[in-house]
């Protein structure tokens, strides 16, 4: 059994179902569940049998038993100048540790933090946006302004 808890672009995930084994993929980006489907049926054999009702996609938590503390996330808004109208879209607990790991893949550090919101809905805001704007994968192609608004406009229906 092969367990991936970060599994963002599939790749272990499709090594193991290439070598036959059972696999586990977890990630908080509803992006994330999109590219493993998607890289499975374009690079695995046989995908019509591969999704059925063991692949599973969430925007509740789980509860806790015993607890009734709320978790507050950042959904963030990163930008980088050599990608005009593209903008990062994610959730982070510590939104500047986050973008100090994205200056470390850029020898420049031209990544900005360009807007942030924290909120107990964190999950469902980041899904809200990522299909209210086009996107690749976990960037959002748009307007800056348009996004900014359409996040604090957010409510849970």
């Amino acid at each position: 059994m092969v367990l991936n808890p970060f599994c963002g672009c599939a790749t272990t995930c499709i090594a193991a179902e290439r070598l036959g084994r059972q696999w586990i993929g977890i990630d908080v980006s509803h992006k994330a569940y999109e590219l493993v489907k998607e890289r499975l049926n374009k690079e695995v054999a046989r995908p019509d049998e591969l999704f059925s009702e063991e692949v599973h996609f969430t925007t509740k938590r789980p509860v806790r038993l015993g607890a009734s503390v709320v978790e507050l996330k950042h959904v963030y808004v990163i930008s980088h100048p050599n990608y005009p109208g593209e903008f990062k879209v994610g959730i982070a607990k510590d939104v500047k540790a986050r973008l100090n790991s994205y200056q470390t893949s850029d020898p420049d550090r031209r990544f900005q933090l360009e807007y942030n919101r924290q909120t107990p809905h964190f999950r469902e805001l980041e899904t809200y946006i990522h299909q209210q704007f086009e996107n690749k994968h976990e960037w959002v192609l748009g307007q800056l302004d348009d996004i900014k608004s359409e996040i604090d406009n957010f409510e849970l229906a």
